[in-house]
């Protein structure tokens, strides 16, 4: 890989995080869709890591090399094989690799010694600085022409609303706006001002949006919300991850957890809540 210097000017990356070069082929797939749609670079990423069934980065790098040859691509791609945490790894992606998003599969049947494994995913990604999607198939006619976004009252969505915009406006994807209104009024309020803002941003960009009312206040609202698109039929789900588990959380489980046990056809992109990135909706 190429070393920056301080102030050097960086192209931006997709990373597909490759886990298994026997089954990568999905990874690589989606990770070049997103390149297309994002006109970013991409990276190959296989991590070493001693807690899973991992082979050295000597013997990752001649096999990524292979990959990498034969990608189709008019973006700059390259690969890289690290060796570590990978937890920490993945959280220093955005200063390593200079990525912007990352691309994982994750399976429901994987073992706790694979990092494809749901709860190795949220374990591996929760301090992820990048936002990271995640898919258990490739879906070749996907083109993400409707999205799901996800609204609360949470001060901390506008990394998620960016997202949105972001396949609005390179993907012509239409946004379904899925939410629940409050019995409280400050937090309506609050959701009402992210809705709006939201709103006010995708007329800009002329992006055409639908609302998607939730009477349902008991169920999570994000795992509603991934039954809505798999019902109908819409292309990704964009989601917060979970900041502060709460007293019922240590319970039922983090809904990003019920979330991927849950999805089947609907990838998700997932964000996970950071204080840098605080902005009031407004």
């Amino acid at each position: 890989m190429h070393h920056y210097k301080k102030g050097e000017y960086r192209d931006q990356f997709v990373i597909a995080y490759i886990t298994d070069f026997d089954d990568c082929n999905g990874v690589l797939q989606w990770s070049v869709k997103f390149c297309n749609i994002l006109k970013k670079g991409l990276i190959l990423l296989y991590i070493s890591d001693k807690r899973y069934n991992c082979i050295s980065t000597q013997d990752a790098k001649i096999k990524l090399e292979e990959i990498n040859n034969k990608i189709r691509l008019s973006y700059i791609h390259s690969y890289a094989a690290l060796s570590g945490n990978t937890k920490d790894i993945i959280h220093n992606l955005g200063d390593l690799l200079n990525g912007v998003m990352i691309v994982t599969k994750a399976d429901d049947k994987a073992d706790k010694n694979s990092p494809l494994n749901i709860d190795n995913i949220i374990k591996n990604f929760y301090t992820s600085r990048l936002a990271y999607f995640v898919f258990k198939k490739f879906d070749a006619d996907n083109n993400f022409r409707d999205s799901v976004v996800s609204m609360n009252s949470l001060k901390e969505c506008k990394e998620k609303i960016l997202w949105a915009s972001y396949l609005g406006r390179f993907a012509g994807s239409v946004t379904h706006i899925y939410y629940h209104r409050y019995r409280d009024e400050y937090m309506q309020r609050q959701l009402n001002l992210n809705i709006g803002f939201l709103r006010k941003m995708f007329r800009k960009f002329n992006i055409e949006t639908k609302n998607a009312h939730s009477l349902n206040r008991k169920t999570a609202l994000d795992v509603q919300a991934i039954d809505y698109a798999e019902q109908n039929k819409c292309g990704i789900c964009i989601f917060q991850t979970t900041k502060n588990k709460s007293f019922i959380e240590w319970f039922t489980g983090l809904t990003e957890k019920r979330v991927l046990l849950r999805m089947d056809n609907v990838p998700v992109l997932l964000l996970n809540q950071r204080d840098d990135l605080f902005v009031m909706c407004e």
